[in-house]
């Protein structure tokens, strides 16, 4: 845990932002290469890209609200601090990013929709890299333990959770990479559905932070992922009938 990099005089140099900066930097650049080697026809990029983080950075927040409740919701939703810094929830900026894709899609006809898969391997190395930045700030943080390889995080030694979902994110993209370049979109898009949405659930269980909202025996997280692995198994049954 490691929040603050450098502290030269007035300077300080953040962990999260910055590799949520390098993170996004890369997927823009790789997403930028794979829609050129695979020939895909975008009208916009710069459209399609900025547009899907600004929509993700505020469902990430809007999520974020929406599991924190109470006392703290108002808190959250009144501070300019949380608008412009830390406190998201991968989920919510998910789901709005994908809502503006759509809507570039099928709304203002930018690109085909079923083309979108080149974006997958870029989001799951940001995404993997966005969690080394969660790690060192010490945030989604893991339950107790005592293993061996526990980090002593707010007190206690605890799972590196955020380590492990990083882990897993980079097989997965170099699962995708392959299926992608191939052009292999229904194996991508399964990769990416079924493999993320059971990596989340299994990491979820280990994850010792309390804002998350729950319902009933799930956390939020959860749920989402059980409705992408199931979107998954819909998608593999009607891809075998095709």
């Amino acid at each position: 845990m490691k929040p603050l990099l450098l502290s030269w005089g007035s300077f300080q140099l953040f962990a999260y932002p910055l590799l949520m900066g390098i993170a996004w930097g890369l997927a823009y650049r790789l997403s930028d290469y794979l829609r050129h080697r695979l020939q895909i026809k975008v009208k916009s990029f710069p459209l399609l890209f900025w547009g899907a983080l600004t929509c993700s950075w505020i469902g990430a927040k809007l999520m974020f609200l929406l599991v924190s409740g109470g006392e703290l919701q108002s808190t959250y939703a009144s501070s300019g601090n949380f608008w412009l810094g830390g406190g998201f929830v991968f989920y919510g900026g998910l789901i709005l990013g994908a809502a503006w894709l759509i809507f570039l899609s099928l709304g203002l006809k930018q690109f085909e929709l079923k083309q979108l898969y080149f974006i997958l391997p870029p989001l799951t190395l940001g995404h993997a890299i966005g969690r080394v930045g969660c790690f060192l700030a010490g945030c989604c943080y893991g339950t107790q333990c005592d293993l061996a390889w526990a980090v002593k995080m707010h007190g206690h030694m605890l799972h590196p959770v955020q380590l492990y979902e990083s882990g897993l994110l980079l097989l997965v993209t170099w699962v995708l990479w392959r299926f992608v370049v191939a052009k292999n979109i229904t194996a991508a898009w399964l990769t990416y559905l079924g493999g993320y949405g059971a990596i989340r659930f299994i990491t979820e269980g280990y994850r010792g932070d309390i804002v998350r909202g729950f319902y009933g025996p799930l956390s939020t997280s959860q749920w989402v992922s059980v409705a992408m692995i199931l979107t998954a198994v819909i998608l593999a049954i009607k891809s075998r009938k095709a």
